[in-house]
Order: structure tokens, then sequence, then C-alpha cells
């Protein structure tokens, strides 16, 4: 294993960090700005399920379609069963509510982090010309991807440091999924089906963190020109593939 190939795993995963920065420097956001962003989120995680992950993981394994249900099933159970099991009243049915979702949005984003710092150190180990490709791929989305958790984070919780954490724990899982491929390049690396099963579960939870916890929240303040922001989430999908497509090449 080359580790001056950490280096782009470093830059991937700080990458990560300047995509929750750009949302905290911004001080005093109106309601209407962070339920555009909650949109947007939705939006981009929807887009990244249902165009990415789930046809990637199809494509490598079969039964798929079971984790990407064990995926929504695992949030379900643990706003219904574990937040929501001690509560005594309203206000804290809601709080254990935020946290469930916090907690879904996370384990879905860092799972998913982990995966690309995976990737961009074993793709290197196989050619350098194919670890810059996939480093490119992965850089794309990576200020996005941090752009989002914080904005999800900070809109539940209304704490810039915890919207910063979040941030930087996509960057610190993007080098343990390096440092994992490391370690383990001599004896064994995770085959395309347990990849295909990461990614199906991962997609699951987006899925659900989108449509059961961000959109309703969208749609019940009634704006009609931030829900449109769903669509923007969607476009800039597309926007990350394009240039992801651009610059494979090189």
């Amino acid at each position: 294993m080359n580790w001056s190939s950490f280096l782009f795993v470093l830059l991937a995963a700080c990458a990560n960090v300047v995509g929750g920065l750009m949302f905290v420097f911004k001080q005093n956001w109106s309601r209407r700005g962070l339920y555009a962003l909650m949109a947007m989120s939705a939006g981009l995680l929807m887009a990244i399920a249902i165009l990415d992950f789930i046809p990637d993981s199809l494509e490598h394994e079969s039964s798929s379609p079971v984790f990407i249900l064990l995926g929504m099933l695992s949030v379900y159970f643990f706003q219904q069963y574990v937040a929501g099991h001690f509560h005594y009243g309203e206000e804290t049915h809601v709080h254990d509510h935020v946290k469930s979702t916090t907690v879904g949005a996370m384990v879905g984003m860092l799972i998913h982090t982990f995966f690309d710092g995976l990737s961009i150190a074993a793709s290197f180990d196989v050619d350098f010309g194919l670890g810059i490709t996939v480093f490119i791929a992965v850089l794309l989305h990576k200020i996005p991807d941090g752009l989002t958790i914080s904005s999800i984070i900070f809109t539940l919780l209304q704490d810039q440091k915890k919207a910063i954490g979040a941030a930087l724990l996509l960057g610190v899982s993007t080098l343990a999924g390096a440092v994992t491929a490391f370690v383990l390049s001599d004896f064994y690396l995770p085959g395309e089906q347990t990849i295909a099963v990461a990614i199906a579960f991962s997609s699951g939870i987006f899925l659900y963190v989108a449509a059961t916890d961000l959109l309703p929240v969208v749609n019940a303040a009634g704006d009609r020109r931030a829900a449109l922001f769903l669509f923007a989430g969607i476009l800039l999908y597309f926007a990350l593939q394009w240039g992801s497509n651009w610059l494979a090449p090189l």
C-alpha cells in the first residue's frame, strides 16, 4: 500500500469540513433559508439514494433491496422504540424525534464517507491513474456532503458547533475508511458485495431521513419558494455527476 495516497484521502476529508464551514460561516439564517436548506438536503439525499446508491448496489448484490428496507427500518425502530421510548409529553417527544433524525442522518453519512475513504485508498493500490480518477469523483461531492449534514444538524439542533462537528466527523470517517484499507490491504479488502450491502443500507437511511423527517417539516411550513429547493438539491446531484464524468478521464 502506497501511504502517499493518504494525502489524497486527507484532501477529500478536508473537503467535508469545508462544506460544513461554508454553512456555519453565514450568520443569522432566516427561517425560510433553513427550510430551503432542508429541502435541498432532502433532494440531494434522495437523488444519491435512488440514482446512485441503489443502482450500484443492485449491480453487485441481488439482495440489496432487503438491506435498503433494513436501513429504513433501522431508523424507524430507533425513532419509535429507542429515542421515543422515554418521554413525558409532547415537548420531550419532539426532542426525541429530533435526536432520532440527527442519528439517522449521521449514520447514513458516516457509512457513505467511510467507503469514500476506503475506495480512494483501494483504487490507488490498484493503479495510480485509477486512484486519481476515483479521488476526483469522490472530491466533487465532498463539499456538498459537509454542507448537507451541517445544514441538517444546525436546523434540528440550532448549534453551530455541533454542525461543524458533524462535518468534521464525516472527514474522520473518510480517514477511517482509508486506514482500514491500508491495514487490510495485505490480507483482505471488502469485496464488491460487502460494499454493495453497505451502500444499500445507507440508501435506505437516506430515503427515510429525506422523506419522513425533512420533507414533512418543509411541507408543514407552507413556504412554496423554500420547497422549490428540493429540485435544487436534485439538480446539484446531476451537476456533480456531470463534473465527475467530465473530470474523470483526467
